[in-house]
């Protein structure tokens, strides 16, 4: 698995606006020009799936990002490449204003290998061995 580099702390990036407007609430986004710059000043771990940047705007407001939401000459002086894990939501795309992932299905899809006994017991097993 290969893994993004992250941009050290205390490096000034641009962030395109345009990508976190359905993310941030308007009496932030107000505040906030078309080019956000600003200081990496931390990263934040989400629930697993990534690690975002806090970042200090010019005018003293500490936003959250991640990789997406970076402006593309950003992405491409650091050399981060999208990873098409995440996408900039439209609205109705939300889910309780967050991103939606577009997880990869691996495996047998079929119901008889689904349905099929041993395959549940071994699920079963799987899920439950972390309980006990």
């Amino acid at each position: 698995m290969e893994v993004n580099p992250l941009i050290p702390i205390g490096e000034m990036i641009e962030v395109d606006k345009s990508k976190i407007e359905n993310l941030l609430p308007d009496k932030l986004l107000d505040n906030l020009p078309k080019i956000i710059s600003g200081e990496i000043v931390d990263y934040k771990m989400t629930d697993g799936m990534g690690i975002g940047y806090v970042l200090m705007t010019k005018n003293n407001l500490k936003i959250w990002i991640f990789d997406t939401e970076l402006k593309e000459q950003t992405k491409r002086e650091y050399r981060i490449e999208d990873t098409k894990k995440y996408y900039n939501p439209k609205n109705n795309d939300l889910i309780l204003g967050k991103y939606t992932v577009a997880y990869e299905l691996n495996g047998n899809r079929k119901v008889k290998t689904i349905a099929n006994p041993i395959n549940l017991i071994k699920w079963i097993i799987f899920t439950l061995k972390d309980i006990f």
